[in-house]
């Protein structure tokens, strides 16, 4: 994948200007605990961000700034979950910022395929019918809907990753699901 080689090339770049500010214990994560973090969350975080997006090609950038951005600025927390959560919530905030940047440019994005970002089921047609239905979804109903059911966050993690209330969250995400239901339900009376 070029964009491990990319992410890897950048953070090492970022580690030798910032070598002063990590001795002085000022900023980031050291190698070792930023190649864990990459080797755990690289995946599933490409899958997210390109799920929601509908574009593999932006997924990519957007998932090399998440990285960038906590090497920079990553919690003191050495803990797994925080810095899982900390990946996702910047995740998260750069495609709210990439979706404001498109409203005021006026430009609608292009749908893409992302069916080379997931896991390939064996159930060919299945797959391609859900990356359909998903299409159909907002993009925020996409985050909620991933994140609870792809990465299994309950509505506190979701709410912190999202920037909402966790009761807003419950509320967007029942909607959410009730929409999903409804646009399997259309495709199931249309095969018939």
């Amino acid at each position: 994948m070029d964009i491990v080689k990319d992410v890897l090339s950048m953070t090492e770049t970022v580690w030798r200007r910032d070598a002063e500010a990590q001795e002085a214990g000022l900023a980031g994560m050291d190698e070792q605990a930023f190649h864990l973090l990459y080797n755990q969350t690289a995946g599933p975080l490409r899958a997210y961000v390109a799920r929601v997006l509908g574009n593999v090609t932006l997924a990519d950038d957007i998932v090399q700034e998440s990285y960038l951005r906590i090497v920079r600025t990553a919690p003191r927390s050495g803990n797994a979950q925080q810095l899982r959560a900390f990946l996702f919530r910047t995740a998260s905030n750069l495609i709210v910022d990439h979706w404001r940047s498109r409203k005021h440019e006026g430009k609608v994005p292009a749908e893409a395929s992302v069916v080379e970002a997931v896991a390939k089921p064996d159930n060919i047609p299945l797959r391609l019918d859900m990356e359909r239905v998903f299409r159909q979804l907002h993009p925020r109903e996409r985050q909620l809907l991933w994140l609870a059911y792809v990465e299994g966050s309950d509505h506190r993690e979701i709410a912190s990753t999202l920037g909402l209330r966790e009761l807003s969250v419950r509320v967007m995400l029942h909607r959410a699901r009730r929409k999903l239901a409804k646009l399997l339900g259309e495709g199931t009376r249309e095969q018939r």
